[in-house]
């Protein structure tokens, strides 16, 4: 249902506060978007309020179009970063608003969007160490309620949370010493050489926690920490 819009608040004049429907999902380019040069998840569908027929969300770095846009592949992992915009899209959908995203298929399918209604907002996006030229920060549309009767899943409990793969997790030791590496790593080389080198790590890559605080360029970043 269309929610009513209190006329005592202001907005940009933007699409905002609207009800949508992805009616189809594909990942592409856009021109207006960093020249055509970054891939996007790209949200085709209707709204009863705005006149929006579409919404993107960029994918980050390194990630390939393949199989005609219904997918992306990269050449070191298979999931998005979490600091990337479909990053928080996945985080606000699945851990957020409890939908079940799993059932419908991976999240580098395009496909798996499609059916789905949301209400959507702009909102501020901070990142920490990026957009330093805006401030660190940017407004983006984003899902804050689900509509109709897409599946949730069950709340996660506090330790009950589980892998999306079969893979085992990372024994305690293993991490210790993949820490420890990368410290000694950041102790001795500049911030671009130490990302560069800790990117081609498996491990790290497999990591999307450690992965972001390795491409984290700000003062809490890992290199920052551990460089002396």
């Amino acid at each position: 249902m269309t929610q009513q819009k209190d006329s005592w608040n202001t907005d940009t004049g933007l699409p905002d506060d609207f009800d949508f429907t992805i009616t189809s999902a594909i990942f592409g380019f856009r021109k207006e978007y960093q020249d055509g040069e970054v891939p996007l998840l790209i949200w085709e569908g209707e709204s009863p309020d705005e006149d929006v027929e579409s919404i993107i969300f960029p994918c980050g770095k390194g990630w390939d179009i393949v199989k005609k846009g219904t997918q992306v592949e990269h050449a070191k992992r298979t999931r998005f970063i979490k600091t990337s915009m479909i990053g928080k899209l996945i985080t606000r959908v699945v851990d957020e608003l409890s939908v079940d995203m799993r059932s419908r298929g991976p999240a580098t399918s395009a496909d798996v969007w499609k059916g789905l209604s949301f209400h959507m907002k702009r909102e501020e996006i901070k990142y920490e160490g990026l957009l330093e030229d805006r401030g660190g920060k940017t407004v983006h549309l984003m899902p804050v309620a689900v509509l109709g009767k897409a599946a949730k899943s069950k709340p996660k409990e506090a330790g009950s949370a589980k892998s999306d793969d079969s893979s085992p997790a990372p024994s305690a030791s293993v991490n210790l010493v993949l820490e420890k590496k990368l410290i000694l790593l950041a102790n001795k080389l500049d911030k671009d050489t130490f990302q560069s080198k800790a990117m081609e790590m498996e491990d790290v890559v497999a990591d999307d926690d450690l992965l972001a605080a390795v491409l984290d360029d700000s003062e809490n970043g890992f290199w920052a920490k551990n460089h002396s």
